[in-house]
């Protein structure tokens, strides 16, 4: 028969989609402009970008489903959108990221998944500043990874963390890469319309060069397997989309080139060499087709197309998570936008009860012989294959941290000849042997089988010993099970390949097997009825059981299974020192979540130890230590006996941590400190025996009567009641003065609605005995008169709308928007560094004068730059200047027309070399006229004097070992603070001395910061990022660095928090880039130093916020700041204002003499010369406005108290009235009864109806 007409096994393979409770569901995905799949996945576990910006990830459980919380631990990566990700094949937990900031990054996932927000890698790589496009690992080689950057295409060796190898053949950005199977040549697709293949080990590196799709849009490829062929998809020069096959033996000619459609969406080739199944999922398409390739034409089959949700990225699955069983013979992972669907293709079989061998040929496995080092010498080896059998232990590979890695790959023995002939994989021939060689060993407590018949046991034992002495200690040394503990309950425990490969070995694991044939006769009811026992008790946790396969040997180590769980305490106190009883299993009535996620729990039952033991309500009340008492006599509650044992605590550390984590104000997690754990026992033990059916937990609770009783009684001793109202009345000196350590103050009370006397808060109080439950005003002292501010957004008409073409390419140290009163500065995407001006309406501000912007869309006329744009700020002085500063080093200044800018142009005032590489930060000076701060590549801080010809640099400021994150001059214009990616921050007081004056420890977080003055110069208010990627507020004193004043917890954000400072009234505005709140808080002198006002949540996200200065606010509205939101295409009026009932006159109260910020105090020659300008201050009081102090309004009269009746007088009581007088009373006496009714007799009267006149 032809072979055109010979069926393919693959060709009815079906997708089949499971239900949504079988997906991933409820998850933050964004829409991402890079070249990579934005999914990737192991045998263990899968990684997808996570939210908008797509700088962290997140890592589920391969088989995890339902839906997910927006709190769940993330790998916080990058800084910038995360390119691309990989797994590597050879360690399920190694995974390799490469974001737009320029580095390469390699992390460890735990083999029971992240229980905790992840942001430390085990090492970076940067790529010398340019954006990272792909990145890999070698197929072959362990240690070995590919990464794209530009133009440029590198090799990283693991073991040195260097570069082994670099091409700058490339004219373009490389936009895709792909390895043959054997690790030999790799092929690139670039931005040029060209693919090259590439030998790195080759005198000349690129081997060949062919022209492919004519359209610079994204372009991919393939290697097809160990063929010497290649696939392309991408785009002709009429935007249909293409498919090209190609031989690189003739590279310039296609094979095959197939045209599908007009679609913009970027397809993704995803090609199984085994099965040469090709999935094509186009970004943005809702359908995922399928085909089969072929050596001859048509080369391409197209089989059952998938119909279903918007495609974002999508993933192949490793072979060793397939199903096998089920005849799924590939699994495509699907990133929607808020889902991931695992699509199984199934090759239809009248059953599914045994294994298709036919669909399942041997794939590639995780074990490899040749190194990094190896590989870069000329060494080559083919990877060793696999059976897909279920016989044949394809578990998870996880072989520890970096380091561990890097240790096992050098010490890998160099390649023999004999190895070359046929590889065998050590995983099934170590195991039979091991037994023999040690005959005397105990197995492992984690594979022992505990379930055996022990009297079947000793008679086969005893009846072997008799015979045969060896097999018998054999079988004694496997516990009876050697066909369980080797391959895992499987019949074939030898592969057909061990057996050709090593005739020695064979032909001792016969002997063993026929010295031990009777023996595994004799146990085979024993053995069937111990693998029934284990399959009923494991059937919960199939990971576990699937796992359970430890005496494996992955490159020369044993594979590191991960482990379950483990099972709190449930033992009563003071067992902790009685070990002579094991512990008993109980029945388990909850499921144990295996990805290490906490639920959130309810509220748990009152319980005491036991029924014997006497009750004692300080486990109830929970009242923390009186202020000024002994910790001994705090303690003691009238009502506990001297037997009664003591609840058992945590220790300090980790009631900290837990302390620090419900102090955040987005935090869902509940607060569980040592009154949780009563009797011993945690809250997840306490759980499992309260809902436990057999458990014999019942708890003791008391009458009201008895708890009343027990709550007043005194018993020489402070009662409960007053020990709780002393707790209330202390004073915050003494609490200040108390032994419990300083902690951030709360600043979401979500408890706030809730009853003072209520239990929960109660238990809240006593859980954390610094977050008092008092009012607002008792917490801050008097309460903030803009506590209660509101940020109200403009009117549609002083809105700019539909602006074209915003970018978001920008750094991390830039805020991206920048505004004065009159018009902004908006990035703009293009080629090189383009900033679009825009005029601002009238009405925006009180200084803008243009017209409303056309309806149909603004395209606004743009400075144009050859270099990326890093960093811009307008001068304070002069609405019409601006200074760039970009990615070459240099500064350029722009002086714009007093009409705005009215066409794009590249030509500025003066350009001048600030760095030699790029700038950083750029900031003007905020007293002193043409003074313009530096922060750049070089590290290093320089002042600018702008009023000569030609700027020169007067004070450079040195000191910094690393990035510099944020810069800001003190109000005076005196001081400049900074602070580093080292962790510190420091204030230089340029004019005395370049070296820092005072510095200390920073935000822990190296993924950016920012920095702002406070209080008149006196504090520092830092923002930054703490070892788990909360976002924090830090306050310092200014004249003491070593520790902050207060840490204030804000969320869990990749955003770099923005801030901005209203010095008048102590105002803190925070919010960061793709953000919809702006955070406000006031910033006080006295504790708790940071307090929490009124946030403003927007409608949409904002890319950028910048505030005016003070003379744009109008006072007549009681608004004390000004800001512009730009949003993704608008830019619209923020005012912030305070609600007061008499809005007509001046509030002087909130508006004290500003600061001139509008003005220069004095120019840049007089300032470098040492002269101090007095401080120019300005009232914003409008002309004809009264001021509020001097209105004065009439003193209301206070309504008048009901007189009390008086008290009878004893003595005229027995003195006899007056006749007259005795009369009055009487009559007074009978008026007051008398009911007086003013109502007309005819007002209850009915009237007629209107119709009932006609008649």
């Amino acid at each position: 028969m032809a072979w055109r007409f010979k069926a393919s096994k693959y060709k009815n393979a079906a997708p089949i989609v499971p239900k949504p409770e079988a997906c991933i569901r409820d998850i933050c995905v964004g829409s991402y402009q890079t070249y990579g799949n934005n999914i990737c996945a192991s045998a263990a576990f899968m990684a997808f970008n996570w939210e908008h910006v797509g700088s962290s990830l997140a890592v589920l459980p391969l088989d995890d489903c339902g839906r997910k919380s927006k709190t769940m631990p993330l790998l916080h990566a990058h800084s910038d959108t995360i390119t691309d990700m990989e797994f590597s094949p050879f360690h399920d937990g190694l995974l390799l990221t490469g974001s737009q900031d320029s580095l390469v990054k390699v992390w460890h996932i735990p083999p029971e998944g992240l229980k905790e927000s992840l942001s430390t890698a085990e090492c970076t790589l940067s790529q010398k500043q340019r954006r990272v496009e792909n990145v890999g690992f070698h197929p072959v080689a362990d240690g070995l990874i590919h990464v794209a950057s530009g133009h440029e295409f590198a090799l990283w060796d693991l073991t040195k963390q260097k570069e082994a190898f670099v091409n700058k053949d490339h004219g373009e950005v490389i936009q895709s890469s792909s390895w043959k199977k054997d690790g030999r040549l790799i092929a690139t697709s670039c931005k040029d319309k060209k693919v090259r293949i590439i030998d790195p080990r080759a005198s000349s590196a690129v081997l060949d060069v062919a022209n492919s799709h004519q359209n610079i849009k994204d372009s991919r490829i393939v290697w097809l397997g160990d063929q010497d062929r290649i696939l392309t998809t991408g785009f002709d020069s009429a935007r249909l989309r293409q498919i090209m096959i190609r031989d690189v033996r003739n590279l310039s000619q296609t094979q095959k080139t197939l045209e599908l459609d007009c679609s913009t969406g970027i397809l993704m080739p995803l090609f199984d060499p085994d099965t040469n199944m090709l999935f094509l999922a186009g970004k943005g398409d809702t359908t995922i087709l399928y085909m089969e390739l072929t050596d001859r034409e048509p080369y391409l089959i197209e089989g059952l197309r998938h119909s279903g949700e918007q495609t974002k990225g999508a993933c192949l699955v490793p072979k060793r998570a397939l199903r096998v069983m089920e005849a799924e013979v590939n699994r495509v992972l699907q990133l929607a936008g808020s889902t991931v669907v695992p699509i199984m293709y199934q090759v239809p079989r009248k059953s599914y009860r045994d294994y298709h061998a036919d669909l399942y040929p041997e794939t590639s496995g995780a074990v490899t012989y040749l190194s990094a080092p190896m590989w870069l010498q000329n060494q080559d080896y083919p990877l060793p294959s696999i059976s897909m059998h279920p016989d044949a232990n394809n578990t998870q590979v996880h072989r520890g941290n970096l380091e561990e890695v890097v240790t096992t790959i050098l010490a890998m023995p160099p390649l023999k000849k004999i190895d070359a002939k046929k590889p065998i994989t050590p995983v099934q021939v170590e195991e039979p042997v091991k037994p023999v060689a040690k005959p005397q060993s105990e197995p492992k407590d984690e594979d022992r089988i505990d379930f055996v018949n022990v009297k079947d046991l000793i008679k086969d034992m005893e009846r072997q010993k008799s015979k045969e002495p060896k097999t018998t200690d054999y079988s004694k040394e496997t516990n009876g099970f050697h066909k369980k503990i080797i391959d895992n309950g499987h019949d074939n425990f030898i592969d057909k390949k061990v057996l050709d490969a090593e005739p020695e070995i064979v032909e001792n694991i016969e002997k063993i097997d026929e010295d031990n044939e009777k023996t595994m006769e004799n146990n085979e009811k024993t053995i069937y009825r111990a693998e029934k026992t284990i399959e009923k008790n494991d059937s919960s946790d199939s990971v576990e059981s699937s796992l359970s396969r430890s005496n494996s040997l992955i490159n020369g180590m044993p594979v590191q299974v991960p482990k379950p769980l483990p099972r709190s305490s449930i033992s009563e106190p003071g067992s902790g020192e009685e070990h002579s009883e094991a512990p008993k299993p109980k029945p388990r009535t909850t499921t144990v979540p295996i990805s290490g996620y906490k639920p959130r729990l309810g509220p748990k039952p009152f319980s005491t130890s036991s029924g014997s033991e006497d009750f004692s309500f300080d486990k109830v009340f929970s009242v923390p230590a009186v202020p000024g008492m002994t910790k001994s006599d705090s303690a003691t509650s009238p009502i506990t006996t001297a037997g009664t044992p003591m609840t058992s605590t945590p220790t300090a550390k980790e009631s900290s941590e837990e302390k620090d984590k419900s102090l955040s104000p987005t935090s869902d997690v509940e607060v569980a400190t040592k009154e949780e754990y009563i009797n011993g026992k945690s809250d997840t033990s306490l759980e499992e025996e309260v809902n436990s059916s057999d458990s014999g937990y019942r708890p003791k609770t008391p009458s009201t009567a008895e708890r009343r009783k027990l709550f007043e009684t005194t018993d020489g001793n402070q009662s409960i009641a007053e020990r709780r109202r002393a707790y209330e009345a202390r004073s915050v000196s003494v609490a200040v003065e108390s032994d419990t350590p300083p902690s951030p103050a709360p600043l979401r009370r979500r408890d706030s609605l809730k009853s003072r006397k209520s239990p929960e808060r109660e238990d809240k109080r006593a859980s954390v005995p610094n977050v008092t439950t008092k009012r607002t005003s008792t917490v801050f002292g008097k309460v903030s008169k803009f506590r209660h501010l509101k940020g109200t957004p403009g009117h549609k008409s002083t809105c700019v709308e539909n602006i074209k073409n915003i970018s978001r390419q920008i750094s991390g140290e830039c805020n991206g928007f920048y505004a004065n009163g009159v018009r902004c500065a908006v990035p703009l995407s293009g080629g090189g560094g383009r900033i679009g001006v825009v005029e601002l309406p009238g009405g925006a501000t009180p200084a803008a004068r243009a017209a409303a912007a056309a309806p149909g869309g603004v395209a606004p006329a743009a400075l144009l730059h050859a270099a990326p744009l890093q960093d811009w700020a307008w001068d304070p002085h002069c609405d019409r200047r601006l200074l760039v500063a970009c990615d070459d080093g240099l500064v350029r200044e722009w002086i714009l027309p007093d009409g705005g800018l009215q066409e794009s142009t590249n030509e500025p005032a003066r350009t001048f070399a600030a760095h030699p590489d790029k700038i950083y930060l750029i900031r003007f000076h905020p007293t002193a006229s043409d003074l313009l701060t530096t922060a750049a590549h070089d590290l290093t801080v320089k002042i600018w004097d702008l009023s000569e010809e030609e700027p020169k640099v007067a004070i450079t400021l040195t000191g910094h070992t690393d990035q510099i994150f944020a810069i800001d001059w003190s109000q005076s214009g005196e001081y400049l603070a900074t602070v580093c990616k080292d962790g510190l921050v420091r204030i230089f007081e340029p004019r005395a001395s370049p070296e820092a004056l005072r510095s200390g420890r920073g935000p822990p977080g190296g993924r950016g910061a920012r920095v702002v003055w406070a209080l008149g110069d006196t504090r520092l208010v830092v923002t930054g990022f703490d070892k788990v990627s909360e976002r924090q507020i830090l306050l310092y004193c200014a004249s003491d660095l070593s520790a902050p004043l207060c840490t204030v917890g804000l969320d869990v954000s990749p955003a770099i928090l923005q801030t901005y400072i209203d010095h008048d009234s102590g105002t803190l505005f925070l919010t960061g880039r793709g953000d919809s709140t702006i955070y406000c808080y006031e910033v006080a002198c006295e504790a708790p130093y940071v307090a929490p006002l009124s946030h403003h949540r927007a409608a949409s996200l904002h890319q950028g916020i910048a505030f005016l200065q003070k003379n744009m606010v109008a006072v007549d509205k009681v608004e004390f700041a000004r800001a512009l939101r730009l949003t993704n295409g608008n830019i619209e009026p923020l005012s912030f204002t305070v609600p007061r009932i008499k809005s007509e006159l001046f509030q002087d109260d909130l508006f004290p003499p500003t600061a001139v910020t509008w003005e220069p105090w004095q120019s840049a020659k007089d300032w470098l010369a040492g002269r101090t300008a007095p401080p120019r201050t300005v009232s914003l009081q409008p002309p004809g406005m009264e001021p509020l102090s001097a209105h004065t309004t009439p003193a209301t009269p206070r309504p008048e108290k009901p007189q009390q009746k008086p008290k009878p007088d004893l003595i005229k009581s027995h003195v006899p009235l007056d006749p007259k007088e005795k009369q009055d009373s009487i009559m007074k006496s009978m008026s007051a009864r008398v009911q007086m009714d003013l109502k007309l007799e005819q007002d209850s009267m009915e009237g007629v109806e209107e119709a009932e006149w006609d008649h």
